[in-house]
């Protein structure tokens, strides 16, 4: 009985534009962070930097605002990974809807806003950890949690509070140290224009591609049959020295020359023939 395979449809076309939100399940942290940066934080001192109307429109701020904590929330801090991830990952594409940055424009929006990008995401950590978040992606929430009535040791959760955020602040400045120091690393590797990954011009080229890969089974298949002669050749070297020691072995000679000695019974011994 022949099986049968769910249709792969690689090449159809889409008869309707899908929503970019349908790309990832709906308790998907990205979901979340998309909703928490468009609804509640207040991106005055990022977009008021923007004063010039010339040259080409920048990406949305709120974008690369949620872009960059989801990267650094997911454990992505280089700027290179993060931009492969807006053209791979369903949750980094959603986020940019389908429009990604390259590597160079992540990497430039950090640190051209570090300072407002480090307040904005200590104010989104301590939300996420009031709302009672565990975790935001990578990221561990489980400090004291702080309460917000009075009682008579007000004095003893205000310390508790200026500690908990000193945490949070220290773990922003980890993860927007950790995107410079990754960014730095590659920027001297790949090259400050390069993501590193690039593939050659012929790979984009159908039939450059078909005939490089020919070249290339041609090429192996070569490899292979010089191995297997080389193979045989190897193999038969080891048989003739086998047999070479084979023969030079002590043992053998002292049976062939004990077998030299014994008459044959069809022979006729010296004492025979003088009896007779």
């Amino acid at each position: 009985m022949s099986k049968y395979f769910r249709p792969w449809n690689i090449d159809q076309t889409l008869l309707l534009p899908p929503n970019v939100q349908d790309f990832v399940p709906k308790g998907h942290v990205s979901r979340f962070i998309v909703e928490l940066v468009r609804e509640s934080l207040d991106l005055k001192e990022i977009t008021g930097s923007y004063v010039s109307g010339l040259g080409q429109p920048p990406f949305d701020p709120r974008m690369m605002v949620a872009l960059l904590l989801h990267g650094y929330a997911s454990g992505l801090y280089s700027s290179r990974r993060i931009a492969k991830a807006c053209r791979e990952r369903n949750d980094f594409v959603m986020i940019v809807a389908l429009d990604p940055p390259d590597f160079r424009t992540i990497s430039d929006f950090r640190k051209r806003h570090l300072k407002a990008l480090g307040a904005l995401f200590l104010q989104v950590l301590k939300l996420c950890e009031t709302a009672g978040l565990v975790k935001l992606g990578h990221v561990a929430l489980d400090g004291t949690k702080i309460k917000a009535n009075a009682s008579k040791h007000k004095a003893m959760s205000y310390e508790r509070m200026k500690k908990r955020e000193a945490e949070l602040k220290a773990e922003v400045a980890r993860m927007l140290a950790a995107a410079e120091a990754a960014d730095a690393q590659e920027d001297e590797t790949f090259g400050k224009d390069k993501r590193g990954d690039e593939m050659p011009d012929w790979a984009g080229d159908k039939q450059k591609r078909l005939a490089k890969i020919q070249q290339a089974m041609a090429a192996l298949e070569a490899d292979a049959r010089l191995a297997a002669e080389e193979e045989r050749r190897i193999e038969a070297e080891k048989e003739q020295q086998r047999q070479a020691e084979g023969r030079k072995k002590p043992g053998n000679r002292r049976r062939r020359h004990r077998t030299s000695l014994i008459p044959s019974r069809n022979a006729t011994s010296p004492i025979r023939k003088a009896a007779s």
